[in-house]
């Protein structure tokens, strides 16, 4: 845990430095991420899905068009695969809110559904796989399409298409976006039985905000926090 916590704080506070990592291990992070995001343990899962959500965002943001375009070109369907792999899995429900917001923020750097201008502007598909010129929107609903229908025969061609066309149509608007990956979720088998588990998950980690939020308000009152709560480096 305590190696996906550094990589999340350099990259936070010291992204420069990851930048001037070579190729090779540039992509031992992302894969390093990756596999984390598909940890049974909580808080490594966790670690792994903000890690790619902040690490894109950071790409996106704070790097030059060149830098961006080469870094999506080579890893955004890599992290598309990965992120519908923990999604679609039953065992990974405690992600689903980070990975909601991962999937969004990647169909909103693709094609935001507000009209403005896209912040990918080169390709993310590998070089031969679909003609050159391909729109990375076409591109990125026809894949997705493909592998949900590859993954889950049982559903119709016409489910897919809906829910397609919402991840690109509701990617600036969270609780939109969410009840429509919910919706999709429900509609497999996998999640039929026990839907109400998608968002448990999720709820528990609200209420744990609200608790570490109020935790550091009563924290800067003297007296306020009882000495149970108190950290023993705060003693």
């Amino acid at each position: 845990m305590e190696f996906y916590s550094l990589l999340r704080a350099i990259n936070m506070h010291c992204f420069g430095a990851l930048l001037k990592l070579d190729n090779r291990q540039f992509k031992f992070v992302i894969d390093s991420c990756l596999w984390a995001s598909k940890h049974d343990n909580r808080e490594v899962e966790g670690a792994g899905l903000n890690m790619c959500l902040e690490l894109i965002s950071n790409m996106a943001e704070k790097t030059d068009m060149q830098t961006c375009n080469a870094f999506f070109k080579q890893f955004f369907v890599q992290i598309l695969q990965d992120v519908f792999f923990v999604l679609c899995d039953p065992d990974h429900k405690a992600g689903f809110r980070t990975q909601s917001m991962l999937l969004m923020r990647m169909f909103n750097l693709v094609a935001p559904s507000d009209g403005s201008t896209p912040k990918i502007q080169g390709e993310i598909f590998p070089p031969g796989e679909v003609p050159a010129g391909t729109p990375n929107r076409q591109y990125l609903g026809n894949f997705v399409t493909m592998l949900l229908q590859n993954a889950f025969p049982n559903l119709k061609p016409t489910q897919i298409a809906n829910f397609v066309e919402g991840l690109f149509a509701l990617n600036t608007q969270y609780e939109k976006f969410r009840l429509n990956l919910r919706d999709f979720l429900i509609s497999m088998k996998e999640f039929s039985a026990d839907d109400g588990a998608i968002f448990m998950a999720e709820k528990e980690e609200r209420e744990k905000i609200a608790l570490e939020a109020d935790r550091e308000r009563r924290s800067k009152v003297g007296g306020l926090l009882k000495p149970s709560e108190i950290d023993d480096d705060e003693l």
